[in-house]
């Protein structure tokens, strides 16, 4: 499973574990004591990696309570046709919610 968080929230935790409380702070003590080796400067170099990383956007999505409306739609029309349209659009979505809830078991 992938774990999406915020990046500012991963350098903002790391930055806290250095008692500077932000990065902002954090870089300006590390520059007026000139640190930037050991301890600080790996936190700086881990924050500087994070920063690096590539986005990981979510993937776009159709809201379900969407797709159930257009189900609606099609059922309300009347014919044969909308009716089987309506029918494979449903198969669909709960085959879409069967593999959501085996990803978070």
């Amino acid at each position: 499973m992938i774990d999406l968080i915020s990046r500012q929230a991963a350098i903002d935790a790391i930055a806290n574990c250095t008692n500077c409380g932000d990065e902002k702070t954090l870089r300006a003590y590390v520059a007026k004591h000139s640190l930037e080796i050991g301890w600080t400067g790996g936190i700086l170099d881990a924050i500087d990696a994070i920063e690096d990383l590539p986005s990981a956007q979510p993937e776009e999505a159709i809201p379900v309570s969407w797709i159930e409306a257009i189900i609606k739609k099609f059922m309300m029309a009347g014919d044969a046709f909308s009716g089987l349209t309506a029918s494979i659009i449903r198969v669909m979505l709960n085959e879409w919610k069967r593999e959501q809830e085996r990803r978070t078991e």
